[in-house]
């Protein structure tokens, strides 16, 4: 008979087992693994968080909301376990009070602070979020540009404040970008610009600093700014062509939206993420086995290597992959990809009727405020089968749109590969 020890180490043999075959897409034999390591006596707060993630790819989502509620009694101040289990919540309910209630029970933790002020943002609370912040550095110092940087949206001179009194410390790129947000906002575009090349030149390859540096140059006219987001140049469109097992597009692309609507379910838009009033799918759209969904991969295929010859580049490798369905007054918030090279929008469904650029994707409105605010510069109209590609550090976001129907798309990133 095995003694304890040996049952655990048995267990913990089969739990990373669980852990590869789930890495490799058998989530079925994964689960039964875990359940045996859980039988012998394994527990814990990976083991929680294993299974959530597990069940929620699943769709099994009550089950996935119990084994989060768990992670979290077993510790509490764990900032995955807080975050997704908020998230859960708040994507199944939309119940702000509710998303928060374990976060709010919490130690007060920097992290756990910050994934608070995060909830706020993507539920739209602004001015709840920058006054939670501040309250909060108000006791903890070290808090304060997390609260410049909530307050930049609604009160900059507030921000400015906050950063005058903190100390040259911590975390500096944070720091930096919050010292260039807050002069966008207060209309500083000069030492806008000057923070922003200056940080620029220490990370070529942040995005969002990138985004920042044409920000500024844009508001201080910069003949540069038109070279770094040369539209017409570096944003290009595509139609796909009928991937093979399909007689037309219309018939591929009615496959695709069932398909896609299917994994969608009923959620709503989760947090960290630019859409609102929509959702998107929980995992990489490469692991779902639906044939309309497989397919899609080749025939973005030949649009894609198509647009990068024209850059210099043979090959490339896919990051990640995604469906955003949005609903009424949908839309993306202006933001950047960061992790990205090229990212993309392929569009499966349009309402039809959607009038004064509704539901278009538009570029080159910053998604930080400006002080003269500064709109969108370029859009691209969407249509069943359009694929558009633009280089990830650009600013883009969507124009909302009424009606009853969704606005169904897919989007990746791309890297160069060898």
């Amino acid at each position: 008979m095995p003694t304890d020890h040996a049952l655990l180490d048995q267990a913990g043999a089969e739990f990373d087992q669980a852990l590869k075959l789930y890495g490799k897409g058998r989530e079925a034999d994964a689960e039964i693994l875990c359940r045996r390591a859980i039988a012998k006596g394994l527990d814990g707060i990976k083991v929680q968080l294993f299974l959530a993630r597990l069940w929620q790819n699943q769709g099994r989502l009550d089950e996935a909301e119990q084994a989060l509620h768990a992670a979290v009694r077993l510790d509490p101040a764990s900032p995955p376990a807080q975050r997704e289990l908020a998230q859960l919540i708040w994507m199944r309910t939309g119940d702000l009070a509710r998303a928060r209630a374990g976060l709010d029970a919490a130690p007060p933790t920097p992290v756990i602070t910050s994934l608070t002020v995060r909830l706020l943002q993507w539920a739209g609370e602004d001015e709840a979020a920058a006054a939670f912040a501040a309250e909060r550095a108000d006791r903890d110092p070290s808090l304060n540009v997390l609260a410049a940087r909530a307050a930049v949206t609604v009160d900059p001179e507030a921000a400015a404040r906050r950063l005058a009194i903190t100390p040259q410390i911590g975390d500096g790129i944070a720091r930096a970008k919050a010292e260039i947000e807050t002069s966008l906002a207060l209309g500083e575009a000069q030492d806008a610009a000057r923070c922003a090349e200056h940080l620029h030149r220490a990370r070529p390859t942040d995005h969002y600093v990138t985004a920042l540096l044409a920000a500024a140059w844009r508001l201080n006219a910069d003949p540069r700014c038109r070279v770094l987001y040369d539209y017409e140049k570096q944003v290009r469109t595509h139609r796909i062509a009928v991937p093979p097992g399909w007689t037309d597009l219309s018939c591929y692309l009615a496959d695709l939206a069932g398909a896609l609507d299917e994994v969608h379910g009923g959620l709503t838009h989760p947090i960290g993420q630019s859409l609102r009033h929509g959702s998107q799918t929980a995992r990489d759209l490469r692991e779902y086995p639906h044939p309309a969904i497989g397919a899609l991969f080749g025939a973005l295929d030949g649009p894609i290597r198509q647009h990068i010859a024209k850059l210099g580049v043979r090959n490339y490798r896919v990051l990640g992959a995604w469906s955003v369905r949005l609903k009424e007054e949908g839309f993306h918030v202006d933001h950047v990809h960061p992790e990205g090279w090229l990212s993309s929008a392929f569009y499966v469904r349009v309402p039809p009727g959607l009038t004064d650029r509704a539901g278009w994707l538009k570029f080159g409105e910053p998604g930080t405020p400006t002080r003269p605010c500064l709109g969108a510069e370029y859009f691209i109209q969407p249509a069943p089968g359009l694929l558009a590609l633009f280089p990830s550090y650009m600013w883009h976001g969507t124009v909302p749109f009424a009606g009853d129907q969704t606005r169904l798309a897919c989007a990746f990133d791309i890297v160069p590969a060898p």
